[in-house]
């Protein structure tokens, strides 16, 4: 059979049963379309936090509760807080530093008059700014005094600032937090967000008020340092030994494993970043990948009702010279066809569904961009021909094993 015979043969049967055809191509769309819109939605969130990282710099070392190293495993939520402001002192105090900042971060109520916001609340040190550069647009950012004294003030992000006084200018203005009266002293300019956390409705006060009056406890959540020297790996070498002083820990060979903190630097966000990327992408290809089963299984039932169909059929093209060879290719061939058809439109779909909720995206989340992977679409057109191949050769093999005689007969 001439190549251009079989595909007019094949699209005339497929069109002998469009609404049959149409469901089961819809199952192919669905899956090829679901595989590309989440691969997409996960290299696009990989990406924005990747650049977040890099534009803190690349001089940044941080320092969290935790054991062992930066690629161990997946973080322990209930993992034993171990760093307080002796370990920020002991940085400070090191000359390794330009900067160091110690912070707690809580999400509660701030009540301001009848007004009320549900807001992320951070405990910084005076020095958070030569951390994570920002401009204060009224008033005045916490200062060492208000740091060392635990001073009940609050920096307002702009957003939150809005929302609780209006138009009305906050500084001066009193507002509660966990039933605390804190003074506002000043409101930051607009900042975006970072890391998934929207930075314009946050509330920055004092570490130590934080402490003392909010969690009622000793310890911080991170260290984060901005390293002098420019060698990064020897900066972070001496803050494991500055903890290890300070925690009084006997570990004369520096195994890290033995540690009850974890000191790493932006390289190595990078890294474990780029792990968890990998990670979620194929979580979220094989959950995607279910409906391509799906509509595989789709392709067999619709194969197999075409060939009970078609059982004179079968017997006639038999009967007359048609070889068992031909019409398995015919039947696999109808197969292949409908995932590829299924497989482009969803490819189609899946892009344009990747490009549309990556513009609503970036509405909300400064520095989304929408990334269509070319491994998706590739892996798509290709999932969904083997697919075709898989699913449709049982029911192509029963067709070409028919004999003619009984094919004939059937009624």
């Amino acid at each position: 059979m001439k190549f251009s015979d079989l595909i007019e043969t094949s699209a005339s049967s497929l069109t002998r049963n469009k609404s049959r055809a149409f469901l089961t191509i819809l199952g192919i769309v669905i899956g090829i379309s679901s595989v590309i819109l989440m691969l997409s939605i996960g290299r696009s969130a990989e990406g924005l936090i990747l650049n977040q990282v890099a534009d803190l710099g690349a001089d940044l070392v941080f320092a969290e509760p935790s054991s062992g190293t930066a690629t161990s495993g997946p973080p322990d939520p209930f993992v034993e807080q171990t760093i307080d402001l002796k370990d920020y002192k002991a940085w400070v105090n090191s000359g390794i530093f330009s900067a160091v900042d110690a912070g707690i971060y809580i999400t509660t109520t701030v009540t301001f008059e009848q007004e009320s916001q549900f807001s992320q609340i951070a405990g910084v040190t005076d020095q958070y700014l030569n951390i994570f550069p920002a401009n204060v647009a009224l008033g005045s950012f916490i200062t060492k005094t208000d740091f060392e004294s635990g001073a009940k003030v609050a920096v307002l992000g702009s957003e939150i600032a809005k929302d609780l006084f209006g138009d009305r200018n906050p500084v001066g203005q009193r507002i509660r937090i966990k039933n605390t009266p804190y003074r506002v002293i000043g409101v930051m300019a607009d900042q975006g967000t970072r890391f998934f956390q929207n930075l314009d409705m946050q509330v920055a006060l004092p570490v130590t008020s934080v402490q003392r009056d909010l969690v009622g406890d000793t310890y911080v959540n991170y260290l984060t340092g901005r390293a002098k020297d420019g060698n990064i790996e020897y900066t972070k070498d001496e803050a494991r030994w500055l903890l290890r002083d300070s925690h009084n820990l006997d570990n004369p060979a520096g195994d890290t494993a033995k540690d009850d903190f974890l000191v790493s630097s932006q390289s190595d966000a990078v890294e474990i970043i780029g792990v968890v990327g990998n990670v979620l992408s194929i979580l979220l290809a094989s959950i995607a990948a279910i409906s391509l089963v799906v509509g595989g299984i789709g392709i067999m039932n619709i194969m197999l009702v075409s060939v009970t169909e078609r059982t004179k059929e079968i017997g006639l093209r038999k009967s007359v010279g048609a070889t068992y060879k031909e019409i398995l290719v015919q039947f696999l061939f109808e197969a292949v066809l409908l995932t590829m058809i299924g497989g482009i439109i969803g490819v189609l779909l899946g892009a344009v569904l990747s490009l549309g909720g990556g513009y609503v995206a970036s509405k909300y989340v400064d520095g989304w961009m929408a990334t269509i992977p070319l491994t998706a679409v590739l892996m798509g057109v290709g999932v969904a021909t083997i697919v075709g191949v898989v699913f449709g050769l049982y029911p192509a093999q029963r067709a070409a094993k028919l004999e003619p005689v009984d094919a004939l007969r059937y009624e």
